[in-house]
């Protein structure tokens, strides 16, 4: 009987631990394929010159107060900027801004847009949309851009995002 109930409290705790690490895995399967919740403007060397990507960056330097968003799996893409501008005009001199998701796949660089959305002169924009992610989509960087498709603000990475790059 001894031998029963340590078979028994071993697999209720191998099963709690196999339940405990089920929503992370099942959240990376079908959920988000990168969420972030900080950007970087385009600022110094960025300003008017193409990055790894491909994109061409603003052509003044940005400031950004936050930039918060998420991409899924199905592509799905939901990002809010607040106090995106240019410094040395005093505001956001753009009316719409875009979201450009560039994905490294076996075949290159891919980068997809969505439409425009609304932004204020203080910079504050909320952008919807969808896009048609490439399998596989690696390494994602979320991108603010222009109508036109000048980046004025990139996502930065979670610690999450880095692990998972790693691991």
């Amino acid at each position: 009987m001894r031998g029963f109930a340590r078979l028994l409290l071993a697999s209720t705790l191998a099963l709690g631990l196999l339940a405990a690490g089920a929503p992370t895995g099942l959240a990376q399967e079908g959920g988000n394929l990168i969420v972030f919740d900080s950007m970087t403007p385009v600022t110094g060397a960025a300003v008017g010159v193409p990055n790894d990507r491909g994109i061409n960056g603003g052509g003044l330097p940005w400031a950004i107060t936050t930039g918060t968003g998420a991409v899924s799996h199905k592509g799905a893409v939901d990002v809010t900027v607040t106090g995106l501008i240019i410094p040395a005009r005093g505001g956001n001199p753009v009316a719409a801004f875009k979201v450009v998701v560039s994905c490294l796949t076996p075949n290159g660089i891919v980068n997809l847009a969505t439409a425009t959305a609304p932004a204020n002169a203080a910079g504050d924009s909320h952008i919807t949309g969808t896009v048609d992610l490439p399998h596989p989509c690696q390494l994602p960087i979320v991108f603010v851009t222009s109508p036109g498709g000048s980046w004025f603000a990139m996502s930065n990475p979670t610690s999450e995002d880095e692990e998972q790059d790693e691991g």
